[in-house]
């Protein structure tokens, strides 16, 4: 939450100053990342957005909480950046190569895309925190959780002002080639590779989204770890069936087959069942649902999994 209000604020403080620089300088790069700050505000508000809905208490509409919305307004962030980012880019870059034109008071410029550096990097920091926290609980490394992190929101700070970051040292490069030289080209291939590091983000974004809004399940060896943590309790024969998946930030379900001992009677089984799902909260504290039901053998699913 921390982070989509920083990120946020960081986007309209940005978005203000590069307008007033773009319309000093005249510099195409200057535009570009303009309307790239213009996108940032709007996805920042869908952020926000997604972050308040998604908090709501489960109810007797959604009995699996609200976790979802949040995937749903970080995916319109995604294409808010598509199309409001990489599509100005784009746009800006042909009108610059069809109409080349010196910059002026190019230091105006400089002086403005340092503060967007200062600024991106403060709004990243803030969104890396909690990232880094989640790594080390996890044993992971940050990218491995920024890959396959079930909360978008965090994500796409981190993606966005990291892309903010790239596109105001290419921006400044460009401005300064195009000084040197005299050839305006410098700053009109600058705005074309801020497009492209736009281009990038949107498209990891609306994979990442993609994938939780579509039910992404834990990988492979997360589920054998948690079926060995089920297979351990005492009563526990085998289990033939297990899946987890993302229903919300931070939030999983785990359904699975459990095969007892023909001794064991019901309250044992009972208590094997709820052992075996303290187990798994005490190991993925994500895990929110458990359900796992007791069958004499491999029940067919439906659809079959395959194994990736």
């Amino acid at each position: 939450m921390t982070g989509v209000r920083v990120g946020l604020a960081v986007a309209v403080a940005q978005t203000l100053a590069l307008a007033g620089a773009a319309a000093v300088t005249g510099s195409a790069a200057l535009t570009t990342q303009t309307a790239t700050s213009l996108a940032d505000v709007a996805c920042g508000v869908f952020l926000l957005i997604g972050v308040i809905s998604s908090d709501r208490e489960p109810d007797h509409r959604h009995p699996l909480g609200y976790g979802r919305e949040r995937f749903f307004w970080s995916f319109l962030a995604a294409v808010g950046v598509f199309v409001g980012g990489f599509g100005a880019a784009v746009a800006e870059t042909v009108h610059s190569a069809l109409h080349p034109a010196a910059a002026g008071q190019n230091l105006v410029g400089y002086l403005v895309l340092v503060v967007m550096i200062v600024l991106d990097s403060i709004a990243l920091g803030a969104a890396l925190r909690p990232l880094v926290r989640r790594a080390r609980a996890r044993r992971m490394s940050v990218l491995g959780v920024l890959w396959r992190g079930t909360d978008p929101a965090g994500t796409t700070v981190v993606l966005t002002s990291t892309a903010g970051v790239a596109g105001s040292v290419l921006a400044a490069a460009g401005l300064a080639l195009a000084e040197t030289t005299g050839r305006p080209g410098f700053d009109t291939v600058a705005s074309a590779l801020i497009g492209l590091v736009l281009l990038a983000t949107s498209v990891v974004l609306l994979h990442t989204n993609r994938e939780l809004l579509t039910g992404r399940g834990l990988p492979a060896h997360e589920i054998e770890r948690m079926r060995s943590a089920i297979i351990r309790q005492a009563g526990v024969l085998a289990v033939p069936d297990i899946f987890a998946i993302v229903v919300g930030p931070a939030t999983l379900i785990v359904n699975g087959d459990v095969v007892f001992e023909d001794s064991l009677d019901v309250p044992a089984v009972e208590a094997a069942i709820v052992g075996a799902a303290d187990e798994l909260r005490r190991r993925w504290p994500a895990v929110a649902y458990v359900y796992l039901n007791p069958v004499a053998a491999l029940r067919p699913r439906r659809h079959s999994v395959r194994a990736r």
